[in-house]
């Protein structure tokens, strides 16, 4: 079937008009153009050579799309230090962090260039004109989404030339893998290692092999993978609160409306790389899509069995992507001082409802945090700190599941705090009375 329909669009494609090759816009995914099929360069001067050609890229197309992922494997330069380290130690480090990337941005936010990169900015939030039913949005999903995939095949072999100027090639930004490893390697031996259960470590591994693999070189790319992913836990754990309240079993309002927030911030960074081209690939795409899926049932079954688990692996997460963003931060600080932020990122730490904004940094008093957001330094050391108020966030609720610690939004008053810190000295007092027998 899948055959039959590059067929067809082939078909379609080379009985039209020939036309110069024009540039390849990238287009606000996913409201995808249904006649974004790309026409091909060249001339075809008979019926032979339309066969010949129609057959040529069917095959082409079904190859790369059969190929895309699977990438050899290489080996993965991981010196960690195995450090156990308690809560306080990882969010010193993360505070210090915090404070080095915001204490550098201020350097350098005022320099701005004049010239506007082609962003690809989104006219809203919503994906669709409606919320139609689910076979109709698949369908609908399906052809757009396979109207893309000539294009990107028809550049990779040549046929089709790349925009220069479409995001994120034009946007001149490189990412060290390298220099990510040793970030992570450095804050772990400084007493910053998460101290997570060794399943859990070992799919983070594999996990980070897999994004220096695939995302080499393609960091706005490999961050728009990031934050598709780093959505997923806060959608499992909504899911399983609202589970537990059904059932009648515990009612945590409060913690999902955390959570809520959590994702709330996660989803303007998603659109942050789409404004930057990070989503312009067909394959990373389906891939961040279908692993997204996957992702999501896992979490559920782990949170149903653990919620502790399922809170220290995100922390896993978060503390990497900290590392991650910080090192991008620091290797692309000029380059980034000279671009403007999109507008999405302005409206969300600026100009919109910052609420939310606030609601998600549970030791963060509300309205205490208003960062610059002029430039994509500011916006890329904004999302550094982001991701750190999130391992600190994950440190509090996995306390929640252990000693019953509160997570509530930080609007609330603070008597919370007083009833949390003494929770936690009647549990210490438990075992070190334990240890002592």
């Amino acid at each position: 079937f899948f055959l039959h329909q590059i067929s067809i669009l082939t078909s379609r494609t080379l009985s039209s008009r020939s036309e110069p090759a024009g540039k390849l816009h990238v287009l606000p995914q996913p409201r995808l153009s249904s006649t974004a099929t790309p026409k091909l360069c060249g001339h075809v001067h008979s019926e032979n050579n339309k066969a010949g050609m129609r057959s040529f890229l069917a095959v082409v197309a079904v190859s790369a799309s059969a190929t895309a992922f699977v990438v050899p494997a290489r080996r993965h330069a991981l010196t960690r230090r195995a450090a156990h380290d308690d809560g306080d130690t990882i969010t010193q480090l993360i505070d210090a962090k915090e404070a080095e990337l915001a204490d550098a941005d201020a350097v350098t936010t005022t320099k701005t260039t004049t010239t506007m990169p082609n962003y690809v900015e989104q006219a809203n939030y919503f994906d669709g004109d409606r919320p139609a039913p689910a076979w109709e949005l698949a369908q609908t999903n399906f052809l757009k989404q396979g109207a893309t995939i000539l294009g990107q095949v028809a550049e990779s072999i040549g046929l089709q030339k790349r925009d220069p100027g479409a995001v994120p090639a034009s946007l001149g930004l490189v990412l060290s893998n390298e220099a990510v490893t040793e970030a992570e390697r450095k804050r772990e031996a400084s007493g910053g290692r998460v101290d997570a259960h060794p399943v859990s470590r070992k799919l983070y591994d594999v996990g980070c092999l897999f994004l220096d693999t695939l995302f080499d070189e393609r960091p706005i790319q490999r961050f728009w993978f990031l934050e598709v992913i780093a959505r997923i836990p806060y959608f499992s754990y909504v899911s399983m609160l609202h589970l537990y309240e059904s059932f009648g079993w515990w009612r945590g309002p409060e913690l999902r409306k955390v959570h809520n927030a959590e994702e709330w911030n996660e989803l303007h960074h998603l659109l942050i790389m789409e404004a930057l081209g990070g989503n312009s690939l067909w394959s990373d795409r389906f891939l961040g899509y279908h692993v997204a899926i996957g992702y999501y049932w896992i979490l559920n079954v782990v949170f149903f069995f653990s919620p502790r688990i399922a809170y220290q692996f995100m922390e896993l997460l978060e503390a990497h992507a900290v590392d991650t963003y910080g090192t991008f931060v620091v290797q692309n600080r000029e380059r980034l001082a000279e671009l403007p932020a999109p507008a999405v990122a302005t409206s969300y730490y600026s100009s919109g409802d910052l609420y939310l904004f606030d609601d998600f940094q549970v030791s963060t008093p509300p309205e205490t945090r208003r960062p610059d957001c002029a430039t994509l330094l500011d916006v890329f050391t904004n999302i550094a700190i982001d991701e750190g108020e999130h391992v600190k966030t994950m440190q509090a609720c996995q306390d929640y599941a252990r000693i019953g610690a509160r997570v509530v939004s930080p609007h609330m008053d603070g008597a919370h705090a007083a009833e949390s810190r003494e929770k936690w000295v009647r549990w210490a007092a438990e075992v070190n009375e334990a240890a002592k027998h």
